[in-house]
C-alpha cells in the first residue's frame, strides 16, 4: 500500500479509539505526517514498519479490552508511542553507533550507550 494509505489508516486508528477533548483531527493528521516525514528510507525501520507495529497494538489492546478500560489520553499515547517507537531509525544497532564515535551524528550526544536508539526515538517523538 502507499504510504498514503497507511497515513489515512493511522487516522482512523486514532479516531476510532476515541481522540482526548481538544485535540483536533487535523493536528493528529500533521503528527502523522510528520512522523511518516522522519522515518528513514532502510529496508526494515521504515514507515510500513511504525504502521504495523501501529496497527497490531490497536488490534491486540481492542481484542483484549484493553482499549475499553483506558481514557482517550492514554489510547491517544499508546496508539502514539507505537507509530513513534522507531522514529529516525537509521537501521543499524546501538552497539553500532557507539562503537561509530563523533562519526555517529546525531546519536553521539545521548548519554545512555546501552539504550542509545530508544532513548533518541523517545527525544524525537
Amino acid at each position: 500500500l502507499p504510504s498514503d494509505v497507511l497515513c489515512h489508516l493511522a487516522m482512523e486508528m486514532f479516531v476510532s479509539a476515541g481522540l482526548p477533548a481538544g485535540l483536533a483531527e487535523d493536528r493528529v493528521r500533521r503528527f502523522i505526517l510528520a512522523v511518516r516525514a522522519s522515518m528513514l528510507d532502510n529496508p526494515y525501520h521504515n514507515f510500513y514498519h511504525v504502521f504495523d507495529v501501529m496497527q497490531t497494538t490497536n488490534a491486540l489492546a481492542t481484542s483484549t479490552g484493553t482499549m475499553a478500560r483506558l481514557d482517550a489520553w492514554e489510547r491517544f499515547g499508546l496508539l502514539s508511542a507505537a507509530l513513534c517507537h522507531d522514529m529516525e531509525h537509521p537501521g543499524v544497532t546501538s552497539a553500532f553507533l557507539s562503537k561509530m564515535g563523533d562519526s555517529a551524528h546525531g546519536y553521539k550526544n545521548l548519554i545512555f550507550r546501552d539504550t542509545l536508539l530508544e532513548k533518541h526515538h523517545a527525544l524525537r517523538a
